[in-house]
């Protein structure tokens, strides 16, 4: 397979699913007003981040042009298989034991598994990211996510 038909594929998918996700935050029920004093609909964040999807589903589809008669490499599909359990996995753990640590956990997980061995890039890329992503939505923006049944302040 051609890399250019590949990056076409995953960007047309891509598109099509940022639309059918843009399409869904346009009903009724997500307009109901402003949100904690804000002035924001629930649906203002995650509009925001579909425009980042779109936006670079975009850029690979232009990009698939540039690597038309490229082949590709064989596909890795334990690999594909194993992160995608870890995802399954992650989502399982999130409403067990609360965002924070299964993104903590998920982090450390996912980049062993994909083979970084660095553990200082580990434990700082680990840790850091789900704490400040963490801190941003329940504190700056106040938002709550699912918290850990052991700490009833995270």
């Amino acid at each position: 397979m051609r890399k250019g038909v590949r990056d076409i594929i995953f960007a047309l998918s891509m598109l099509g699913l940022g639309a059918l996700l843009s399409w869904e935050t346009t009903r009724p029920q997500y307009e109901a007003g402003a949100v904690q004093d804000y002035g924001f609909d629930p649906a203002f964040f995650p509009r925001i981040l579909l425009v980042l999807w779109i936006v670079l589903s975009l850029v690979i589809l232009v990009r698939s042009w540039i690597v038309w008669h490229e082949r590709i490499e064989s596909q890795n599909w334990a690999r594909l298989a194993g992160c995608m359990l870890l995802c399954v996995v992650y989502v399982a753990l999130m409403h067990a034991i609360g965002f924070l640590f299964a993104s903590i956990a998920f982090a450390f997980a996912v980049m062993s598994f994909l083979g970084l061995r660095r553990p200082v890039w580990i434990a700082l890329i680990g840790v850091l990211f789900p704490l400040l992503t963490w801190y941003c939505f329940v504190h700056l923006l106040q938002i709550p996510l699912p918290h850990s049944p052991w700490f009833t302040r995270l």
